[in-house]
């Protein structure tokens, strides 16, 4: 039932965005007044992948930096290769003297884009049913809890913004991996997801908390070893093979103000423009501070915190610091928030949230309620609305922790922690 309600959700979110392959992606604001943005199209040209320009490389110049990660680079070549190769390969040659700005407005280069997004949708439909039934594995007698993944309003609303399904797959798979006490391969699967996105790295503290708590520190150290022998190859490879390209990540995100999403939105409601620099050091002490809490948190607690809380916390309270966060940000949260809080009420409730954000977003990047740097209300308050819905189901995880009764999984007095793989 799970997977089949996942397929659902992905049909659905593929024909959410079947306005904008119509046309609207290139039409201006039509695909923010469709509410059927994606990045995937516009990647297809912005990587220079039209021209078959190589992973992190910007084409001799041609090309803007990628800021994209090495993992997300090759993922994207290698989709662009499948879709040309069964959509029909271009002559790419006689691209290379062309102007960039005139193949962005080209037809044919519209036609490939929208099949590189059909393939990629592909792609990520077989990422999001790997991860329901992963995720699965690590419900324990629970199975129906993965349902808070499969038939979730956030999957069909930004399932298709870009391809952060790959990293919620590499979440799924090390907690199912940890469920069943395989700490290595649970390692492999956070420092891939690390790879493709900081944020799935927050597994860690979870799994140290609990490791601290049951006395099995070499569980722990097991993971973490998996997770460098993942993550510090990739990296290093690409450094190795295109240094300029991997750098642009990291110097885009260290370099870029407060983005869309993050609180610093609601700061210019008394007209408050903070700079980079500033930003980043908050987010920094706003990170070091979640962690350092959350630790507390799950060595003082009078029962031993389940994992999918620890790191739905850590998560959740890194993205409320973090200076920008994208539309496809609810992803990230939804596998940890499917076990952290099974129930329907409080999920729905976020998902509420997370859906009027993003309508309010698109209507904002649209000019449609006030934008051209103008305030906007409606912008704002959706910013206000999704922060308070994270910081609701937030509160609602804490409170399970401090009183154990009260959670959902543990409310028979049998059950324990499915995805710990801790039987004590």
């Amino acid at each position: 039932m799970a997977l089949l309600a996942m397929t659902l959700a992905m049909a659905a979110g593929v024909a959410q965005k079947n306005q904008c392959a119509q046309g609207s992606w290139w039409a201006g604001d039509r695909q923010f007044a469709n509410l059927c943005y994606s990045d995937l199209p516009h990647e297809y040209v912005r990587l220079g992948l039209d021209e078959r320009t190589p992973p992190l490389s910007e084409g001799g110049g041609r090309h803007p930096d990628p800021a994209v990660t090495p993992p997300t680079a090759v993922v994207s070549y290698l989709t662009a290769l499948v879709s040309q190769q069964l959509f029909g390969r271009p002559d790419v040659v006689t691209r290379d003297d062309r102007p960039v700005d005139e193949l962005t407005t080209d037809p044919a280069v519209e036609r490939e884009a929208v099949a590189f997004t059909a393939v990629a949708a592909v792609l990520l439909t077989l990422a999001a049913l790997a991860a329901t039934a992963l995720l699965t594995m690590a419900t324990g007698s629970r199975p129906w809890d993965v349902l808070g993944l499969a038939a979730a309003p956030v999957v069909v609303l930004s399932g298709l913004i870009g391809w952060d399904l790959l990293s919620v797959l590499c979440v799924c798979a090390a907690l199912a991996a940890w469920s069943r006490r395989r700490d290595l391969v649970a390692g492999f699967a956070v420092g891939l997801g690390a790879a493709f996105a900081l944020y799935p790295a927050l597994l860690l503290v979870a799994f140290g908390v609990v490791a601290v708590r049951t006395r099995s520190g070499e569980r722990f150290a097991r993971a973490l070893a998996g997770a460098c022998v993942v993550v510090v190859p990739v990296n290093l490879v690409a450094y190795l093979l295109q240094s300029q390209g991997w750098a642009s990540y990291w110097s885009a995100w260290s370099n870029a103000p407060p983005g869309l999403g993050s609180y610093w939105q609601l700061a210019t409601v008394v007209g408050f423009q903070a700079d980079a620099t500033l930003a980043d050091q908050l987010q920094v002490l706003g990170c070091v501070i979640v962690v350092v809490v959350l630790t507390w948190l799950g060595l003082v607690a009078r029962r031993r915190p389940r994992v999918p809380q620890l790191a739905f916390l850590a998560v959740a309270g890194v993205m409320l610091v973090s200076k920008s966060l994208p539309v496809q940000a609810g992803l990230w949260l939804l596998p940890l928030a499917a076990l952290a809080r099974p129930r329907w009420r409080d999920l729905l409730i976020w998902q509420a949230c997370e859906a009027y954000y993003f309508c309010a977003t698109w209507w904002y990047l649209g000019g449609f309620t006030a934008g051209g740097g103008v305030f906007d209300g409606v912008y704002t308050s959706g910013v206000a609305v999704r922060l308070a819905g994270i910081g609701w189901l937030a509160a609602m995880v804490v409170r399970d922790i401090v009183t154990p009764w009260l959670d959902p999984v543990r409310a028979d007095a049998v059950t324990d922690d499915p995805a710990s793989g801790v039987l004590i």
